[in-house]
Formats: C-alpha cells, structure tokens, sequence
C-alpha cells in the first residue's frame, strides 16, 4: 500500500482517517470513482479521463471551479512522487459531494477529489498467459434486491468467487445478457468482428479504455465493431471472449460457467493496446526531455 493519499491536493497518510462522518459519499453514495492508469507519471489517456470525470460529474449535478486538466495533472504526478512511484502505476479518483451538514438532500454542489495510487509490477499492458475462469454473479435468495435497486450486489460475491476458483465474476441484465464483470467491460469474438457486449448507455471509466480498443482494432486490424448485448444462447456463435478495464488491462477469458472458449485472435488486439500506449509514452517522455 503507497504511504501517502491526496484530498483536494493536500498529502495524507493512507492509513489514517481522511473523512468526515458526514461525509455524503459514505453516507448516501452521492459519490462516484474512476480507475486510471499509467507510466512514468504519465497517465494515459488523460485528456479523455479528465472529460470522462468532467462528465460523470456534471451529470450529477455537482461543480468545482479549480478542477482544471493542468491542476489535476500535477497534483497525481505530486502524488506519485511523494509514494515514489516512477514507473508502472495505477490510481483511483474519488469524487463525492461536499457537505455542510447531515442531511439527506443536497445543498451544496461542489465537490471534492480524493487520489490514491499505487506502483504496479508490469510496465505497459500485457495479456494473460492462461486463460481465466468466470461465472455469471449468483447471491442468496434471502438477498431482496428490490429493496436496494442502485446497490452494487457483485460486491457481495467474494465467497462465490473463492469457492469456485474464479478469477472474476460476470453480471447480467435482467434478460440475462452478459454486461460487464466485478471489474472490467465484456467484449467477444467472432471471425473478424468484435463485440463489445457491455451496455453502451452505462457511463463509466472503464469505458475510456474500451472505446480506445474498439478503435486501435477497427483501425490496425480491419476488425468490424458491434455494440450488442450476448446472452449464453449465442454463445455457441462465438470464438473468443475477453475482459477488459484500465487497470487489469485485456484478460482473456477461457471459462464462462460450462462453456470453454479459445484465446483466439485476442492476442493480436492485446498487441495493439500494448504497443499503443508504450508508443505514446516514449513520445512523451521525449517531449519532457526536451523541454528540459
């Protein structure tokens, strides 16, 4: 665990307090978090996290004024000086509403950032070797899901995960389509198309790095796109399936339940992805030096 986190650019020890008890994202869930990743104190793809933040957070009605591109930059690379961290890492942003009492209804729409990172063993993006194995999310009947319809149940699936032997649990819709995992977006293969199965209408961090696969495959391979949901019925029409997010990166997924599948062509996207961000990081630090 990094030694230090940040709240509104100010250093503290990650293993101390940080929040106030009425702290309304602990209170009410009026919060919300993105996962990013990096090099060299670079993180990639900021511009389009930043506008992902940007967005999540004025879709929730909440504000701050000094939450600019050039400030948030700094105080992560601050961050990760301070933990020093100089190579390979990943970091959580929280966003959560301000509060200047104890109620339920909002009355203040400022927010504040709280940053947290951590160094990671593996420079740049790398596929797994063997393929993992997943399960569609199963939780005790006595759970009345209707009583909390906005709570996140997968988070409650440890036991099932430990019992199994899985490395990830999948979720599904209430039609029973395969739409994203604990912690990653779904994407399938079939021939020379690929589908990203998670729900394009759910807005999330995860999706940044999707989009950024969806395009470096269209654009480098000839790869055709779909958006659309895959139920366990049209899993037989399927060559591949893979999982993938910002930090974990493409992990390639050999069990689904019952069903195998093959790594297939994943590992050429995996390639692309890999190359890509270590391209774009070399150009960077090149341009750092010469500033200098």
């Amino acid at each position: 665990m990094a030694r230090h986190i940040m709240l509104n650019g100010e250093f503290m020890p990650s293993d101390k307090p940080c929040l106030c008890y009425n702290n309304r994202g602990l209170q009410w869930g009026d919060s919300f978090s993105v996962q990013l990743r990096g090099n060299s104190c670079i993180v990639y793809d900021f511009d389009m996290y930043f506008k992902c933040i940007e967005q999540m957070a004025e879709t929730l009605g909440m504000e701050n004024q000094t939450f600019k591109p050039k400030s948030f930059a700094n105080d992560i690379l601050l961050l990760l000086k301070k933990n020093r961290i100089y190579k390979e890492f990943s970091a959580k942003i929280t966003i959560f509403r301000n509060s200047t009492d104890n109620k339920k209804l909002a009355t203040d729409n400022t927010f504040s950032v709280l940053i947290s990172a951590e160094s990671l063993p593996h420079e740049y993006y790398s596929i797994n070797t063997n393929g993992i194995f997943t399960e569609v999310l199963e939780l005790p009947e006595t759970i009345q899901r209707e009583a909390f319809p906005d709570f996140p149940w997968e988070v409650l699936c440890a036991r099932q995960k430990e019992e199994n032997g899985l490395d990830d649990i999948i979720i599904t819709d209430s039609n029973g389509n395969f739409r994203k995992s604990i912690y990653s977006d779904i994407f399938f293969m079939k021939g020379n198309s690929l589908i990203y199965a998670s729900s394009p209408e759910i807005f999330s961090g995860n999706k940044v790095f999707s989009s950024r696969i969806a395009k470096l495959a269209s654009q480098n391979l000839g790869m055709t796109i779909y958006e659309s949901p895959i139920s366990e019925q049209k899993l037989k029409e399927i060559d591949s399936m893979f999982l993938a997010d910002p930090v974990n990166g493409i992990r390639w997924v050999v069990g689904l339940g019952r069903n195998r599948l093959f790594k297939g062509e994943v590992e050429k996207i995996a390639y692309e992805v890999y190359n890509y961000y270590k391209t774009e990081i070399d150009k960077k630090k090149q341009i750092l030096l010469g500033d200098k």
